[in-house]
């Protein structure tokens, strides 16, 4: 029996309100739980990430199973230009917003900033690299863009779950970074079939986050404008080869 189309868009928007019920009385648990500290926002998102793993994992499962036609496993190659295409992107996203100075119209962003780069660094690539990328994969990637790719085929449930993952994240900055980058992990995610090279290119543009952030690896390219512009483009164009790369590794 065919869906209408309120329904077949409330099938693919649940999950996520089912991920922060889930999450908002875990932190609320937590922050009974933890003494406030200098790590302990971050540690609570950690914690919570951890508990809803298994249940997005299950769902994710049983959506690629409906709605994924097998495919022979995924090559290390495409996951390893994943990791690369995701950290080129991230510098050069990052770069661009920078110099149109986007945070200055975005309050809340510095919030966002106060909660996930005040900890430890360790505890910053535990959350932010490995645990977080993981979960909002499989739950933004693996059913969100299962679910409209099956409504409304493969671009639009591109645009469509890239949009929704800029939206969710409440915010001028991350909305234009996560909605461009959305379009990358979709379109990874279709070539893999799964959610392994959207993980992967995920985890290293945190990682590149995280290190600009808490240590000078990126001071180099706040020297000069000239400078940050021809990195910028530099790195735009190894992500777009490696894109190209991809789709071969794909074939």
């Amino acid at each position: 029996m065919k869906q209408s189309k309120s329904m077949q868009l409330w099938n693919i928007l649940y999950p996520i309100f089912l991920y922060f019920a889930a999450t908002t009385f875990v932190l609320y648990v937590l922050e009974l739980l933890l003494p406030p500290s200098i790590d302990s926002r971050l540690l609570r998102q950690l914690i919570t990430s951890i508990a809803v793993l298994p249940l997005l994992y299950r769902d994710y499962r049983q959506d690629q199973k409906k709605l994924l036609a097998p495919k022979k496993s995924v090559k290390k190659q495409l996951i390893l230009v994943s990791f690369f295409i995701g950290g080129c992107f991230a510098v050069a996203w990052n770069n661009l917003l920078g110099m149109v100075h986007i945070a200055d119209y975005s309050a809340s962003y510095g919030q966002v900033q106060q909660t996930f780069y005040t900890g430890s660094l360790l505890l910053e690539i535990t959350a932010l690299c490995i645990v977080i990328p993981l979960v909002e994969e499989l739950l933004y990637r693996g059913i969100v863009y299962g679910r409209a790719r099956e409504w409304l085929g493969i671009k639009w449930g591109i645009v469509v779950s890239a949009l929704i993952f800029g939206l969710i994240h409440m915010n001028l900055v991350q909305f234009v970074y996560a909605s461009v980058f959305g379009l990358l992990l979709a379109g990874l995610t279709e070539r893999s079939n799964g959610v392994q090279a959207a993980i992967a290119a995920h985890m290293a543009a945190n990682l590149t986050s995280v290190l600009r952030a808490e240590t000078s690896v990126f001071a180099f390219l706040n020297k000069s404008l000239p400078a940050q512009i021809a990195a910028t483009v530099l790195l735009l164009g190894i992500t777009a080869v490696g894109i190209y790369y991809s789709k071969a590794e794909d074939n």
